[in-house]
């Protein structure tokens, strides 16, 4: 994990709550050092936090590119780890959601 220097920078937060997802960039599960930022500045929730969302309550994490689709990303982690990654809520929990916890 990346410890970073919590002081508010909001021109790097901004850019790193925009990057593209699809697994590249800032997306969680593209473990990087970017997604690890967006994950720091509380942009984006941690991988855990989503497999979470969807263990507990059945929720799907929604790309933060394009809210209307499934992080593929995540789909993927689960698939991988023989977690269950089908969408059982078509309610996706997006960015917006996620921003007014």
């Amino acid at each position: 994990m990346i410890i970073m220097n919590t002081t508010d920078n909001k021109e790097v937060k901004d850019f790193m709550c925009t990057l593209k997802c699809s697994t590249v960039g800032s997306c969680p599960f593209s473990f990087t050092e970017q997604s690890e930022i967006a994950q720091n500045y509380g942009c984006l929730p941690s991988p855990y936090e989503i497999v979470r969302m969807r263990k507990e309550f059945g929720k799907t994490w929604a790309c933060h590119q394009d809210p209307t689709k499934p992080c593929l990303g995540a789909i993927q982690y689960m698939k991988e780890k023989g977690l269950e990654h089908k969408i059982i809520d078509k309610q996706l929990v997006t960015i917006d959601d996620w921003n007014s916890l």
